[in-house]
C-alpha cells in the first residue's frame, strides 16, 4: 500500500517537488500513515473516483507511466481487508495527500 502511494506521489510531483511521508497514532487504537505531494492536485470530480478499478484521471498518462488504474483499488482492498480505511484529499494546484488508518494489534509479550 505504502509503496503504491509513494510511487504515485513521486510520479505526479514535478521535478524539484516534495513528497512527505508521516505516521502517527490515531484515535481508537489505529495508526495513520500518509503520503503528501506537491503535485498538480486533483479536481473534486476526479477525487471521487480514484479508488475505482481501472479509473485514471488522465488515461493518456497510462502509456507513459505504465499505470493500469489498479494500484489505488488494490491499496483500498488491502487496507479494508485489515479493518482500516483509506482516503485522499486534494485540490487543483495544491498537491494531494493520501492517508490510511489501520488497527494496531497488541504486541505479544517478550519471551522470558
Amino acid at each position: 500500500m505504502l509503496h503504491n502511494l509513494v510511487d504515485n506521489a513521486v510520479t505526479h510531483s514535478p521535478e524539484g517537488g516534495v513528497v512527505t511521508l508521516g505516521a502517527a497514532q490515531a484515535d481508537g487504537g489505529h495508526v495513520r500513515v500518509w503520503v503528501a505531494d506537491t503535485g498538480s492536485g486533483m479536481e473534486r470530480e476526479v477525487l471521487e473516483h480514484i479508488f475505482e478499478r481501472f479509473y485514471r484521471a488522465d488515461p493518456s498518462r497510462a502509456r507513459s507511466t505504465g499505470g493500469s488504474g489498479l494500484g489505488l483499488t488494490i491499496a483500498k482492498q488491502l487496507v479494508e481487508a485489515q479493518g482500516g480505511r483509506i482516503w485522499a484529499e486534494s485540490a487543483p494546484d495544491a498537491g494531494s495527500t493520501f492517508a490510511f488508518e489501520l488497527p494496531v494489534a497488541a504486541m505479544p509479550p517478550a519471551p522470558a
